[in-house]
Parts: C-alpha cells; sequence; structure tokens
C-alpha cells in the first residue's frame, strides 16, 4: 500500500499541471450541471413554496349580497377553517388621461388586519403594505404597476361612485407605496388576475363608507385535509342562517388556480432539467477522454515498475488513485460553481414566486 502511494503522489507530482486541469475541467462542467439541476427543482418548487410561506388561501366565500354582520365571523369559528380574512372590494376603477377608466382592477381593502397579515400575504418587491389608518396610501401588484405605469411613490388616481349614482364621481389621490407579488399574479391565468390588483388600507372603506361598497369577501385558509367541496356545502349551509347574505354564497377553489399555475411553471423546469442532463452527457465525454490520456501517459512506466516488483493491482490502485483526487478536487469545484450560480435561479414566472430569493445550497 505504501508502493501505491509513494507512486500515486511521484505521478502527480511529474503531471500536476494536467491533473490540474482535469480537476478544473471536472469543476467547471460539475457545477454547471449542479446548477442546471439544481436550478430545475428550485423553479418547480418556487410556487408550492411561495403558497406555504405567505399563507396562500384555499377558498374565496363570497356572499350573493354581504356577509358584513356576522356571517365572517361565524364563518371563522367553523372547525374546518385555519384562518380567515374578510375584504371589501371598493366601486372604484383607475384613472387616466381626462378622468376616464384606465382599467377595470379591482380596488379591495380589508376588513380588519388579517388580510395581507395572515392569510394572502404579499410578497413585497418594493415598498411596504398601505398602514391600516391611511386612506390614501394603496399596494399594487406587479401586474398592475406595468399596465399603469406605475412604481413607488407614484400617484394613482381613483374614481370612486356609490352604487345609487355611478355618474357622480368622486376622484381620490391615492400614493403607491408598495409593490408586490401575490398568488394569482405569479401567472395571471385568469381574467381578473390579468387585470392586476390594487389593495387599498381599511381607513379608506371606512372614509368612503358603505355606500361605496361593491362586493365583499373572505379569503379562508383550511385545515389539512379538508376539501374545498367539502368545505363549500358547510359554507352554504351557514349562509341560511344570515339573511344578509341572500342565502347563497359563491365558494372559489383557489387551489385549481393554483395547479393552473404550477402546470405553466413546470415546462421551464423540465428544459432546466433535460439542458442539466446534456451537460452531464457533453461533460461525461469531455473529461472522460481527458482522464484517459492521462492515465495512458502514466501508464507508459508500467513496464520498468512492473520489472521492479510491482502488481498489475497495484500499478491500477496508483492509477486509480490518481483520478480520484482529481475527481474529489473537481467535485469541491463543482460544489461552489454550483452554489454560485444558484442566485441565477428559479427562471421566468418562477422567479417572482421564490420566497426566498438569492444563493441557495441543495443538499
Amino acid at each position: 500500500m505504501r508502493a501505491v502511494l509513494r507512486l500515486a503522489a511521484h505521478q502527480l507530482r511529474a503531471r500536476w499541471r494536467g491533473w490540474l486541469f482535469l480537476a478544473l475541467l471536472t469543476g467547471a462542467a460539475g457545477g454547471a450541471v449542479l446548477a442546471a439541476a439544481a436550478g430545475a427543482l428550485r423553479t418547480d418548487s418556487a410556487y408550492p413554496r411561495f403558497l406555504r410561506a405567505y399563507q396562500a388561501a384555499d377558498v374565496l366565500v363570497s356572499p350573493a349580497n354581504t356577509g358584513i354582520g356576522g356571517y365572517y365571523a361565524a364563518l371563522g369559528r367553523l372547525p374546518d377553517v385555519a384562518a380567515i380574512a374578510p375584504i371589501v372590494g371598493i366601486q372604484a376603477v383607475p384613472l387616466g388621461p381626462g378622468g376616464l377608466p384606465s382599467s377595470h382592477n379591482p380596488v379591495v381593502a380589508p376588513l380588519d388586519g388579517r388580510f395581507g397579515h395572515v392569510v394572502e400575504i404579499p410578497k413585497l418587491l418594493a415598498g411596504r403594505q398601505p398602514r391600516p389608518g391611511r386612506p390614501g396610501e394603496v399596494m399594487v401588484d406587479q401586474v398592475a404597476a406595468a399596465r399603469l405605469h406605475l412604481r413607488l411613490g407614484s400617484r394613482l388616481l381613483l374614481g370612486a361612485a356609490t352604487g345609487q349614482d355611478i355618474r357622480q364621481v368622486r376622484v381620490l389621490a391615492e400614493r403607491v407605496v408598495g409593490i408586490v407579488v401575490t398568488s394569482g399574479s405569479v401567472v395571471p391565468v385568469t381574467l381578473l388576475a390579468r387585470d392586476g390588483f390594487v389593495a387599498a388600507s381599511a381607513a379608506l372603506y371606512r372614509e368612503l363608507g358603505p355606500r361605496y361598497l361593491g362586493f365583499d369577501g373572505a379569503w379562508v385558509k383550511l385545515r389539512p385535509g379538508v376539501t374545498p367541496d367539502g368545505f363549500g356545502r358547510q359554507a352554504q349551509a351557514l349562509a341560511r342562517r344570515f339573511p344578509a347574505t341572500g342565502g347563497q354564497v359563491y365558494v372559489a377553489d383557489e387551489t385549481t388556480q393554483e395547479a393552473a399555475v404550477e402546470r405553466s411553471i413546470r415546462p421551464q423546469a423540465v428544459a432546466l432539467m433535460l439542458f442539466a442532463l446534456a451537460l452531464a452527457v457533453t461533460g461525461l465525454l469531455i473529461v472522460g477522454q481527458v482522464a484517459s490520456r492521462l492515465t495512458l501517459a502514466a501508464a507508459a512506466d508500467n513496464g520498468v515498475l512492473a520489472a521492479l516488483g510491482m502488481t498489475r493491482g497495484e500499478l491500477a490502485a496508483a492509477s486509480l488513485a490518481e483520478a480520484a483526487l482529481a475527481a474529489a478536487a473537481g467535485a469541491v469545484v463543482a460544489c461552489g460553481v454550483a452554489v454560485a450560480a444558484s442566485p441565477l435561479t428559479p427562471v421566468g414566472p418562477a422567479r417572482l414566486a421564490e420566497p426566498d430569493p438569492g444563493v441557495s445550497v441543495n443538499g
């Protein structure tokens, strides 16, 4: 064994440049493969991790009339409900030049402090959420920001109208204090999501009053094992006990939309994984050729070494030891390359959803 180690050490010293080149080549090729494979896994898992990290709702419950006045409180007490966040939709639209509506972006506001903090927490791209006591602040998702040409600090004019007379428009000057990503805006798969999202503070709804109420609803996060269909039947039965609801509620299964978003992201993850596979095959061919040439060059002295008493097994073990040391060094370099390249992933829309951007180590 000592003779094998001495021979391997001698060969490494004699041809260290070649083995160093092999280690660096292995590190570069392996790093590219690991970075692409880890990036594919990160891309594929970004949206599910977003939903968990930001407490995305499982269903949206919206009564035919209104749930304000007791229904939402009763709904939150159902044993299958983990968390609930009531919201109101304000009859207001963004205004463009000349005071004309520039889009149909819905303007929502929380009824209490749970929306945006307990359920359906948005991912902040810039700024912050509106303060509960400041009626002049709004946040918008990245879709609305692009459509309405808004950035942090922009002024957004809203035209608000009552249900009695939509011709009497009250102009509100709001300041954009936050640009966010929501579970529906990562990939806008519904018409509502494609319009974008504008969220005001609870203070704005209190200031305007119920005459400006367009709709109301509640985001609901269910306990594990509860299905949206089963919960929907409970919500419907409960609505009959509250006449203000009109006896009917609409229950939207948000998991259906979330599944559609995941399906739209998955092809990019698959493409990255196929790219990693192609890199692996190419790298194996290149690294294999270089390793073979170095091994053959070292074998030129095998006849002399055999005459001095070294066996075939010892010569093979010395050759494998050299290659193993170069491979180990290359593996360390490859891991370093993959970690250094990790901020480049996820790719595509998954990059918006990634709850923990930056350096990532995939064990």
